[in-house]
């Protein structure tokens, strides 16, 4: 496997959990994702690592990774896997929002829709400190009326946000393209078709690994 290497570890999981240097074909889109295993490590299961925006030799990883994978550790990568957020080219207002998760793994869109113009909002209820001025924050009890602004909706929630919130009775109510992240384990990247990372959409059970891990609304 292609290797990486965490070169800091974050204080700050709202903004970034850690920097990852890699090959820029390994770095994943927003919403894909890499396996990444600590060979030095007794753990058997790999963890999948989202992206919260580029670095000059990487990216900065969005979530938390384990407390033993320390600054300086190598790291086999596998990636990028599965299908990301898709921006349309004709949004002008988009709407990013964090449900029970933490906000950084929508801080790559940020810069795509700022290329094409757009007016930005980032929904949630603990945001990092150092959001560029241009980007307008709210909390997440304006989900709905921003749902109803927005050209383009980016969701994140854990596999239990998304059955509670989004799923169930407090879905928003989306007029226009939207697309969730459902943030869940995925320890086989798909090559097993495990079934550890099965989420419900619509009227089944689909692999987020595969499937996902980003689903239209």
């Amino acid at each position: 496997m292609p290797e990486g290497k965490i070169l800091e570890r974050m204080l700050d999981g709202r903004r970034a959990a850690a920097r990852i240097a890699c090959a820029a074909k390994l770095v994943p889109a927003p919403g894909q994702y890499l396996l990444a295993y600590l060979p030095a490590s007794d753990d058997p299961l790999a963890v999948a690592v989202f992206s919260a925006g580029i670095a000059n030799d990487g990216f900065y990883a969005a979530s938390s990774l384990p407390s033993a994978w320390t600054a300086g550790a190598s790291l086999s990568l596998r990636g990028p896997l599965g299908r990301g957020f898709a921006i349309p080219g004709n949004a002008r207002r988009v709407a990013l929002a964090a449900l029970d998760v933490s906000p950084a793994y929508l801080l790559g869109l940020i810069p795509l829709a700022e290329k094409q113009g757009a007016d930005i909002v980032l929904v949630c209820d603990n945001p990092p400190e150092d959001i560029p001025a241009n980007v307008e924050i709210r909390p997440l009890t304006a989900l709905d009326e921003i749902a109803q602004w927005a050209d383009y909706l980016a969701l994140v929630a854990s596999r239990a946000g998304w059955r509670e919130r989004v799923h169930g009775r407090g879905r928003p109510n989306v007029t226009r393209e939207a697309q969730v992240l459902i943030v869940t384990p995925m320890p086989c990247g798909g090559l097993a078709r495990c079934g550890v990372c099965s989420v419900e959409v619509g009227k089944g059970l689909v692999l987020a690994c595969d499937d996902g891990p980003v689903f239209s609304l």
